[in-house]
């Protein structure tokens, strides 16, 4: 499918600010899942954008601008052909040689650790999760292939919160989110992120685009979910707020082993004002 993606970020300060220097993790990513056809970031004040890629292989592109202002506005406009249209379509390895399978993964790529042995706020121990749920974690039944535990694990991820618009922080505390038992789709992607870790599965956070006609509400905004390494397969994504795989119906933009890694946007300033919520606006629509 094909998708003409333009994503606004309006930032306004009550006092003027000055020296400001942003990140953005915005441009699609070109992989075997979706090509990038074309990209452009513009912004207001005009600023000289460069860029690079971060740890994660994220394009990060930055600026700064110098003058004071009391208001900042980006805006990207992308063209994406996605091409996922079965994410079941792989060679299975079988169940008894898929451990040896990801050991061998992580010995020959041991960034691959960074997925498994990270914890943060938003991303637990199991131990501590599981103190906040009344429930067993589910676990990995290793006499059956493992897309199927991942997929029991979605599922069971997805009911342990109802979906509610403004219900959690940026980067707030998962622990705290399922005792409130809501959230948003940050909060469903590290749910599943922190069990698959627990495993020992490599487990990370993307943050991307979703066609509005899985979810018109959150295509007004960025979308989250997770990725599981699987044997076989690579990484295959796992939305969990809508309990389905991953298709051609999203758009990767930023991975990272969680919502602070792949931030769309962050920056600092000089100025004696506070921080501000961005307003953002996002359109997706199938060419």
């Amino acid at each position: 499918m094909r998708y003409l993606i333009e994503h606004e970020t309006v930032l306004e300060y009550p006092q003027t600010v000055r020296e400001h220097h942003i990140e953005l993790r915005l441009a699609p990513r070109s992989d075997r899942r979706q090509n990038v056809l074309s990209c452009s970031i513009t912004t207001e004040p005009a600023a000289e954008l460069s860029h690079y890629l971060d740890y994660f292989g994220n394009r990060v592109d930055y600026f700064c601008v110098i003058p004071p202002h009391s208001r900042l506005v980006t805006f990207l406009k992308s063209e994406v052909e996605t091409m996922q249209e079965n994410p079941f379509s792989f060679e299975a390895v079988p169940p008894g040689e898929e451990l040896q399978w990801l050991h061998q993964a992580v010995r020959a790529t041991p960034s691959l650790n960074d997925y498994i042995l990270h914890r943060s706020l938003v991303t637990p121990t199991s131990m501590k999760l599981a103190e906040a749920i009344s429930t067993a974690l589910p676990r990995w039944q290793r006499e059956r292939p493992l897309l199927d535990s991942l997929l029991e694990l979605m599922a069971w991820a997805s009911g342990q919160l109802e979906y509610r618009s403004g219900s959690t922080e940026v980067h707030g505390s998962l622990v705290a989110a399922v005792r409130q038992g809501n959230g948003v789709c940050q909060d469903f992607a590290h749910l599943f992120i922190t069990v698959a870790r627990a495993w020992g599965v490599p487990a990370r956070y993307v943050m991307g685009y979703l066609n509005p006609g899985v979810s018109a509400e959150e295509a007004l905004t960025t979308h989250a979910w997770a990725e599981a390494l699987v044997p076989g397969a690579g990484w295959v994504g796992f939305d969990v707020t809508h309990n389905l795989l991953s298709n051609d119906h999203h758009v990767a933009v930023a991975v990272g082993r969680d919502s602070y890694d792949a931030a769309p946007q962050r920056g600092s300033f000089k100025g004696d004002t506070a921080g501000t919520q961005p307003t953002v606006t996002v359109t997706m629509q199938e060419q």
